[in-house]
């Protein structure tokens, strides 16, 4: 049997899975995260970055699993390069400030220690002020999806800073870190339900009785669908809506009860607060700046009103003849209401027309006479045919 052919090892720095392997994609001008380390933001600089490093394989060059070797060996100059890579990535990753202060240190596994040591001592700080913002933290204004997000970034902080197991047996049987998993999650589950919209009450309430309890992951999509099915439903509501009705300068109950201003065919045009009747307004009413010549010879036109100047409840019933309008009787209330508010019609119109008669002339000569030494603002004929022309 012939033996196997024996081949050389290769290098470290051509194995594509050893850590001294350098990619042609690997530069020193690279920026590995987005987000700068400024000091305050250490614990997601720490995460993201050492992400980075893993998926580059350099993780080990920073967290002391490769030390420097003597320069006399064989594997320093690969050591040299793939350490001046990773210092330059480190440098690249913080704001110019702090980059300025790691220009002495040549070593990435000391940069690596002198930041942690330099912002990852206030943990206690941090923590206080993570457990403060969950606990004031509620939706208000927010949709679920961003209520949401912003809880999962408090808690996720929050939980690194938690021990990830409390026992402490080399061959750990009682689960303890997934149990403990588990009830950070519960925890974060709970602290979602708390800070929800009183208008999540109902589904809040069916979640919580509901056994076993559900994931979080599930509490939000149920929560979600909620939020969806509630905004579908005001678009329908919105839809079928009916526009609301226009309401005109009198009270509503008195128009309609005495179809008033509703004119031939039913269609209103102007509406006299003075005499109730339609196609004029009361600047120009007749009872208040008097008939013209001729007005009503020969027609035998009742104007429609007692020798108070008031319509009379029949009359007001009948002047809407049309079948779709049945004449309803006014109440007292009603009756009350438009004489009070006929009345403070008049006192503005007195003082728009200097020369117009008081209430009292218009009850003491009727309809058909004008107060004395006031002369008609008309010359020529009236036909009379109608109310008003023009």
């Amino acid at each position: 049997m012939a033996p196997k052919p024996q081949f050389p090892p290769v290098p470290p720095h051509e194995d594509q899975s050893s850590p001294y392997y350098l990619s042609s994609s690997d530069n020193p001008g690279v920026q590995l995260v987005t987000q700068q380390l400024n000091g305050s933001n250490y614990v997601n600089w720490n995460r993201s970055m050492m992400t980075a490093l893993m998926a580059k394989n350099k993780l080990a060059f920073v967290d002391g699993t490769i030390d420097r070797p003597h320069p006399t060996e064989a594997i320093y100059s690969q050591w040299l390069r793939c350490n001046s890579m990773v210092v330059s990535w480190l440098r690249n990753s913080v704001v110019p400030d702090i980059s300025s202060s790691l220009m002495y240190l040549d070593n990435a596994s000391l940069i690596w220690n002198d930041l942690k040591d330099r912002f990852a001592q206030g943990n206690v700080a941090r923590v206080y002020q993570l457990k403060q913002q969950l606990l004031t933290l509620k939706q208000g204004s927010d949709d679920v999806g961003a209520y949401y997000t912003k809880l999962r970034i408090l808690w996720d902080e929050y939980k690194d800073f938690q021990p990830s197991r409390w026992c402490t047996c080399d061959t750990c049987r009682c689960h303890s870190s997934r149990k403990w998993c588990e009830f950070q999650m519960q925890e974060c589950s709970m602290q979602f339900l708390i800070g929800l919209s009183s208008v999540y009450s109902q589904i809040r309430s069916q979640i919580i009785s509901s056994l076993p309890f559900p994931s979080l992951s599930k509490i939000f999509a149920l929560v979600l669908q909620e939020e969806r099915q509630r905004s579908i439903d005001s678009v329908s509501t919105l839809v079928s809506t009916p526009a609301p009705p226009i309401i005109s300068e009198m009270p509503g109950s008195i128009i309609n009860a005495a179809g008033i201003g509703r004119g031939k065919g039913g269609k209103g045009k102007f509406l006299c607060t003075n005499c109730g009747k339609t196609n004029h307004t009361v600047d120009k009413c007749f009872e208040i700046i008097g008939y013209p010549p001729g007005y009503g010879k020969g027609k035998g036109k009742s104007t429609g009103f007692s020798s108070n100047g008031a319509r009379s409840v029949n009359q007001l019933s009948a002047a809407d003849n049309t079948p779709s309008h049945q004449s309803t009787t006014l109440s007292t209330a009603d009756m009350a209401q438009m004489i009070s508010y006929l009345q403070s019609q008049m006192q503005v119109a007195g003082s728009m027309t200097t020369s117009a008669p008081t209430m009292n002339d218009v009850k003491t000569h009727g309809h058909n006479s004008t107060s004395a030494g006031a002369s008609p603002p008309f010359s020529g004929s009236f036909s009379g045919d109608c109310d008003w022309e023009g």
